[in-house]
């Protein structure tokens, strides 16, 4: 991994999450941290990473470049204490591949896929079908299901839904704060910046696409900061992923029109200047990542059991279980 390692520019223009012990602490990694992943992940994820590999290098971090995204402490202490997932549960710096280095060939690459995406996009007028898709629910995905998920009967299981997709896109968190990865937009200003990443986007939203939930950042100025340097991996990726996986194993009749929408909710990235294509896919993993260590969750095999019982009685279909995550409860 280490031939791929994102060098920090000479100008050290990354980052402003940590402090030189944060550096020093992932520099020196032990072999137990890089146990817990293995023990983790599913196999097949775990036999992607090197044997005896070491963690990518960090950039060199200065604040000015990026401010750090904080949230209160009672906050993040609640929304552990009842969690499906969390993300000390896997260290994705070191499952993921690095980014694309600046200016590097694969980078150049990665700006002229969202460019193309942008332009066809234009072409085909899906564009507004791009701009929806920055709303983070799974409800953008009842074209895919065939139903609805905002009636009465189904209330419950789009809230199901949307809380384990949200813990799940939570999990790229880290991995934005470690690398600060510049967005499409701040790359190039031939890329257009629409929906959440807009320039007159709500400050509120600003402030949620840059660091999350409850997050706290003092003015319009440090937000936009932020926003600009969290690509890697996409949230809204990570979150699609989730939502196409739990449908389609409580729905595995429409499996491959959700997987299908999965991969389109994450391309409207592109479409709407947010993202690159390596930010997206690594999204696409994270994803499967989160729901994958769900699975190990008691609490969330039962709620999902109940949200795939009420979802396919109100779709008209047995319910008896099946699937993945069904086959874990028995």
């Amino acid at each position: 991994m280490g031939v791929r390692r994102r060098e920090a520019d000479e100008e050290g223009e990354l980052s402003g999450v940590g402090t030189m012990n944060a550096i020093e602490s992932r520099a020196n990694r032990s072999r137990v941290a890089r146990a817990r992943v293995v023990a983790a992940v599913p196999l097949w994820l775990a036999l992607a990473l090197p044997a005896g590999a070491q963690s990518p290098s960090p950039p060199i971090l200065d604040a000015r470049a990026a401010p750090a995204c904080t949230a209160s402490a009672a906050s993040a202490s609640s929304a552990a204490s009842d969690a499906y997932v969390r993300p000390a549960q896997v260290d994705l710096v070191d499952l993921l591949p690095p980014p694309p280095a600046e200016n590097s060939a694969a980078a150049r690459r990665d700006l002229e896929a969202v460019l193309d995406a942008q332009r066809s996009a234009r072409a085909q007028h899906t564009v507004e079908h791009a701009i929806s898709d920055a709303t983070t629910t799974c409800g953008r995905f009842a074209d895919a299901l065939g139903a609805t998920l905002s009636d009465e009967r189904t209330a419950r299981v789009l809230a199901f839904l949307n809380r384990a997709a949200q813990q799940g896109a939570a999990l790229t968190g880290p991995v934005k704060q470690y690398w600060h990865r510049k967005r499409p937009y701040a790359v190039s200003d031939r890329v257009g910046r629409l929906a959440d990443v807009a320039p007159d986007a709500p400050l509120a939203v600003t402030m949620r696409s840059a660091c999350g939930p409850n997050a706290r950042l003092p003015s319009r100025e440090l937000a936009a900061q932020a926003l600009a340097r969290v690509s890697y991996p996409s949230g809204h990726s990570a979150f699609g992923t989730v939502c196409a996986i739990l449908l389609a194993d409580m729905v595995p009749e429409k499996r491959s029109e959700l997987f299908a929408r999965g991969r389109d909710y994450g391309h409207s990235r592109l479409v709407v200047g947010a993202h690159f294509p390596t930010d997206v896919e690594a999204g696409r993993t994270v994803g499967t990542v989160a729901v994958a260590l769900m699975m190990q969750n008691a609490a969330f095999r039962h709620d999902y059991a109940e949200a795939r019982a009420q979802l396919r009685s109100a779709l008209g279909l047995p319910t008896a279980a099946s699937g993945a995550a069904a086959a874990t409860l028995h």
